[in-house]
């Protein structure tokens, strides 16, 4: 019996990291490293048709999506310089994804991360509206620019630019604004849009 029942929590456990949420939705997270925010999706749930490039991730079990300003998100140590251009000059914009072969809550371990259910129909909004921010004039998959900021990332070019009023807070907004939640689409603080978020998952 007890050998029973520590099988049935064995499992209950791994549900709980690798299965949808309940009632058909899927289980989507924002995570606020603080002053960014970006979204994970677990690979499983991603059709590769519409974003190819998880394919560069191969053993990843979650992938986190970012949009930003293309200078100042690829530098790992920007310059003064970079900091004037992004706030205040119209920039290119791109794509960066990260591979997690853990949840985001563990990958990001001092990062905000905010669970967010989706039913089927917002949950494919979503991932429609993270496909249509890639660039991709040059082919259906696009290749690295060049490494993430993490051991297994990399950048994309994406559709837009990047200035005050469109930041990557900004683009997280609008992508869960697309998906069905009640919330505002021009935000560009992480920690509103986090608030913001929190507060439209709470009241549905």
């Amino acid at each position: 019996m007890a050998r029973a029942v520590a099988i049935l929590f064995g499992l209950g456990v791994l549900l709980s990291l690798a299965g949808p949420a309940a009632g058909g939705e899927r289980l989507v997270h924002l995570v606020n490293i603080g002053w960014h925010t970006g979204i994970a999706v677990r690979s499983a749930d991603i059709d590769p048709a519409l974003i190819p490039e998880i394919g560069d991730l191969p053993e990843a079990g979650w992938v986190e999506f970012g949009w930003g300003d293309a200078a100042f998100y690829r530098d790992p140590d920007p310059a003064i310089g970079s900091y004037v251009s992004a706030a205040f000059i119209e920039t290119p914009a791109v794509m960066h994804l990260v591979g997690m072969p853990v949840p985001p809550a563990r990958y990001f371990p001092d990062a905000e991360v905010v669970d967010v259910p989706l039913d089927t129909a917002g949950f494919d909004r979503l991932i429609g509206f993270i496909a249509a921010s890639f660039d991709r004039a040059q082919g259906e998959r696009l290749s690295a620019l060049g490494p993430g900021l993490y051991r297994r990332s990399g950048f994309y070019d994406a559709v837009g630019t990047f200035t005050l009023s469109n930041t990557c807070n900004t683009w997280v907004a609008r992508a869960f604004a697309a998906a069905g939640l009640e919330i505002d689409t021009d935000l560009s603080r992480a920690s509103t849009v986090t608030a913001r978020v929190r507060a439209a998952v709470a009241a549905r």
